[in-house]
């Protein structure tokens, strides 16, 4: 069973670096930080299980179900990354319901290749990505808020979470074909341009492909216009200008990716633009 090798034999390598936004800069509280590193630990471990070429689709399974039973039980485990996560759960209060669902959405990937249509992968976002920021905003203390105020905030930061994630998947969306036959881009969108999915990569299809990657950037721009009225309610100023930067360059990245092929390059900031978002988000502006 892949569960009793040393968990490192199935990680890809990437780190916080290897991310679009920052994983709890130095805007963030050193109290909160190791704790959303704790998370982000867990969630790339499990993102890397799921994703492993040499993993059956069935142990990839019972990998992560095993890990979920783990952290409904609050067990003691030999993987560190486990533990560290439920010190957090402990010490913090936060529910364990935020990295169920991420595995939720792991155990997805094992299974699913492609997506209907926009609200089915919203749905799937809403497993993937939204948990990570409701996480954080919990840990800053949802208790300082008004049940309407706290609502508003777990939506401007679900619609956040969930663009990025988007972004990537379109950042990534060769790579995800290539090696895992997956594809997040909506059918219905590859279907409205008469688009075959598993041949979008061949060149006849190209300017068909840019004009689908766009009308996933238009709905990705809804969401960034309804997140930017929702997290300025935030109280805590240093997560507010965090959540100001990640907000930032999602919002580049937006357009970056309007602008250019993912098939052709990677689609990236430059670190001019990271600094950029940066100086937007800490003077407090979207």
């Amino acid at each position: 069973m892949f569960l009793k090798k040393k968990i490192n034999q199935l990680l890809s390598g990437k780190s916080d670096k290897d991310e679009n936004f920052p994983v709890s800069s130095f805007l963030i509280s050193k109290k909160y930080s190791k704790h959303i590193k704790n998370l982000y630990t867990f969630a790339r471990t499990a993102d890397d299980i799921a994703d492993h070429k040499l993993i059956s689709k069935s142990d990839k399974k019972k990998i992560l179900s095993k890990l979920d039973q783990i952290l409904m039980k609050k067990e003691k485990t030999n993987f560190t990354f486990m533990n560290n996560l439920i010190e957090t759960l402990i010490e913090t209060g936060v529910t364990e319901d935020y990295p169920r669902k991420l595995l939720k959405a792991f155990i997805q990937d094992a299974e699913k290749k492609r997506y209907k249509n926009w609200k089915e992968l919203i749905q799937y976002c809403h497993k993937s990505a939204s948990p990570i920021g409701r996480f954080v905003v919990d840990l800053h203390g949802k208790k300082n808020y008004s049940k309407i105020d706290l609502k508003n905030i777990y939506d401007g930061c679900d619609k956040i979470c969930n663009t990025l994630q988007i972004l990537n998947h379109l950042q990534d969306c060769k790579e995800d074909f290539v090696k895992l036959d997956r594809i997040y881009i909506p059918e219905l969108f590859f279907n409205g341009a008469k688009v075959n999915t598993n041949f979008f990569l061949e060149n006849k299809n190209r300017s068909k492909f840019l004009q689908i990657k766009n009308k996933c950037i238009d709905e990705v721009n809804v969401l960034l216009a309804g997140a930017s009225k929702k997290i300025v309610l935030i109280k805590d100023s240093g997560l507010r200008r965090e959540t100001f930067v990640i907000f930032n360059i999602a919002k580049k990245l937006s357009y970056l990716l309007e602008k250019n092929d993912p098939i052709k390059k990677k689609v990236k900031l430059s670190r001019i633009d990271l600094i950029f978002c940066f100086f937007k988000g800490i003077i407090g502006r979207l």
